[in-house]
């Protein structure tokens, strides 16, 4: 047992990092997708929160339809559970699906917490485009203006800049591609003989060790601006940089600039303050070698992967961001959403086709966060098991939903 549920999770771990397969490489992709949805931001005044009507529930076909594709994943080969929510103009639809916890078969609930990987880093990014709105600093800032000890031990430190870290294109090797990062969870975490489940402590971790550990003495894989490719390492410095600049530990940043704002009450960086709220179990491999690893805390991932939340939650963020709620400024969000030239990546958001946001990948852990500027619409998508494929099942799962938005516009 022991043996397949390790090989199980070297593979998972592998493969994730909070980052999926195919953002693990150098890409190019074209560079014509820009939001361009700002007439509602523009009426509104700075950090004004446009005002909606109370959504209602989709119509009974479509709900049950929905739900119907929901409950087919999760009695398929991939259990345990997930949840779901649309928010569209005029509609929600929130559902659930499996379960929360195999062990006594809680049902999932569409309020339930996960663990939401990289979708991390859009909450990094909007706390950084919101310093430089404040004049606290500037996107094209190097990194030795912030961290003029940590640029002196990477390569080409002193050409990166802030935007080289937003959009990925530092060339700075990625903490979780050093193949120490996988040795030293696997030395670290503690397997349970009897029942499979993996423990690795909750710690709070000093990025500069993580920097010593998996980035120091690394090559650079190509000149700052050069290519774009998916490193975590650029959202780790990005978190150090808030803390310099705001002048405060990153949980209370994300609390003062985003949380408390918006009104989210189940978010929060975990192993780094004090939890809010539980969170399901996550579950990691196949049949036999299927592990129990909600108490496996990759706090390394911190402000590249760190966070904890909701569906609910999750939607209220992506309606401050596109709704333009978290800024100032509406320049300030086309920035966000405006592909780096090479690459279908903002400034830590995603820009795929018609729609924009986030995946996370983590242990025992999936999640997609996207907002159609067509539909006007959010959509989450969470599961609590890490080899399901949410970007795929969201796109199929919001099927029913397409045709009642455009009717209506």
């Amino acid at each position: 047992m022991t043996k397949k549920l390790l090989l199980s999770l070297t593979l998972m771990m592998m493969l994730t990092g909070c980052v999926t397969p195919a953002q693990n490489a150098p890409q190019a992709f074209p560079t014509d997708v820009v939001a361009e949805d700002q007439a509602t931001m523009d009426d509104l005044t700075p950090g004004e929160t446009p005002v909606q009507d109370a959504p209602q529930a989709f119509p009974t076909d479509v709900v049950t339809e929905v739900q119907a594709k929901m409950d087919d994943l999760t009695a398929g080969e991939l259990p345990p559970g997930m949840i779901v929510w649309i928010d569209a103009p005029g509609y929600r639809f929130e559902g659930a699906s499996g379960s929360a916890n195999l062990a006594d078969d809680t049902p999932m609930s569409p309020d339930d917490a996960f663990r939401i990987g990289s979708i991390t880093k859009m909450f990094t990014a909007v706390v950084i485009v919101q310093l430089a709105e404040e004049g606290v600093l500037t996107l094209d800032d190097p990194l030795a203006q912030w961290l003029p000890e940590v640029a002196d031990q990477l390569p080409n430190g002193d050409q990166i800049t802030l935007r080289h870290l937003l959009t990925h294109t530092s060339g700075l090797a990625n903490v979780v591609e050093h193949e120490s990062y996988w040795a030293d969870l696997f030395t670290e975490m503690v397997v349970d003989e009897e029942s499979g489940a993996v423990t690795l402590a909750c710690v709070q971790r000093d990025p500069q060790d993580t920097l010593a550990r998996y980035v120091y003495g690394q090559e650079a894989q190509f000149e700052p601006g050069a290519q774009w490719r998916y490193s975590n390492t650029n959202y780790t410095l990005l978190g150090m940089i808030i803390e310099a600049a705001a002048e405060m530990p990153l949980a209370q940043a994300y609390r003062t600039h985003i949380y408390e704002p918006l009104g989210m009450t189940s978010t929060f960086l975990d192993c780094y303050e004090d939890p809010l709220v539980d969170v399901v179990h996550g579950y990691s491999g196949i049949g036999d070698a299927m592990a129990d690893v909600t108490e496996l805390h990759e706090s390394i991932g911190w402000s590249a992967g760190g966070l904890v939340s909701t569906a609910s939650d999750l939607t209220t963020f992506a309606q401050g961001v596109f709704g333009g709620a978290l800024f100032d400024d509406p320049a300030s969000l086309v920035a966000m959403t405006t592909p780096t030239p090479g690459s279908s990546y903002g400034l830590g958001i995603t820009l795929q086709g018609e729609s924009m946001g986030h995946a996370g990948y983590i242990a025992g852990f999936r999640s997609v966060l996207n907002y159609s500027p067509e539909l006007d619409t959010v959509a989450v998508m969470v599961y609590n098991h890490d080899s399901a494929d949410p970007e795929q099942n969201l796109a199929d799962m919001l099927n029913p939903v397409r045709p009642l938005l455009r009717l209506d516009e």
